[in-house]
């Protein structure tokens, strides 16, 4: 009989978490470290991580706060010197970082487009580039996973174009890098969740009629919670997901499945 006991497994690896000081990312950065994993957070500004910090100091778990943008290549190259330089190399990436502004496409600029496609899509991929590069590809060995959206699979009334179109991109860049990475142990996946409270939404959360409208249309009847996209990185990041390749988890309680 094989054993089965161990294939949700991340102790020992070594993770980088782009966006890792806030939201998503702190979420992701916190519940790797209480499952073995030695973490590497970059933010422009790690002001925001300070509560993780304190949390791994007083636990005694492995973290290493990065300030990195992620859109400047030589930033994102000495970020990687760190890492090796602290952690050896590298095994699990997170794309956490994002960004949104909401505008109704005719009032659009084109610079706040080339913004929120810029940190989204460009940045992701300087980072990840850079990562398998230097790590992934050498040590035949890697997870990726992109932070996506319901909402690059499903539109919504206004406000929304830039965003939804950097992440419809993030789906095929997933999709594609599965394609010609896979061939090196590496897996690259995405995951898309519908709203989750973050410091970037919460002014929406709080609109009591917004907030009924959009529990309405998902079937499970709530919004997402920090650990649902938490449980699902751990899965993606595990070798029990070695199989598991180019594909975008829908972590929406049933959203995109309701016309």
């Amino acid at each position: 009989m094989k054993n089965y006991t161990n294939l949700i497994t991340v102790s020992g690896r070594r993770a980088l978490i782009t966006g890792g000081s806030s939201g998503l990312g702190r979420a992701i950065a916190a519940a790797f470290l209480q499952n073995g994993v030695s973490v590497a957070i970059c933010s422009r500004n790690n002001d925001k991580a300070a509560e993780l910090i304190e949390y791994a100091a007083a636990n005694k778990l492995t973290l290493l706060p990065v300030t990195c943008d992620i859109q400047n290549s030589k930033d994102v190259d000495n970020m990687m010197d760190i890492i090796e330089e602290n952690f050896g190399g590298l095994d699990i990436l997170v794309n956490s970082a994002g960004m949104n502004k909401l505008i109704p496409a005719e009032d659009y600029d084109v610079e706040t487009f080339n913004n929120v496609m810029g940190l989204n899509v460009t940045g992701l991929h300087i980072v990840t580039k850079a990562a398998g590069k230097r790590f992934m590809i050498p040590q035949q060995y890697g997870r990726i996973i992109n932070i996506s959206s319901v909402k690059s699979f499903i539109g919504t009334n206004t406000d929304y174009i830039a965003y939804c179109a950097s992440k419809g991109a993030v789906n095929m860049y997933t999709k594609q890098l599965a394609c010609e990475w896979g061939g090196h142990g590496i897996t690259v996946n995405a995951i898309a969740p519908t709203f989750v409270r973050t410091p970037i939404n919460s002014f929406q959360l709080d609109d009591p009629v917004f907030y009924k409208s959009l529990t309405d249309r998902i079937p499970a009847g709530r919004i997402g919670r920090e650990e649902d996209i938490a449980a699902a990185a751990l899965f993606l990041a595990s070798d029990g997901a070695s199989f598991v390749n180019g594909q975008v988890l829908c972590v929406d309680g049933g959203l995109t499945s309701k016309q």
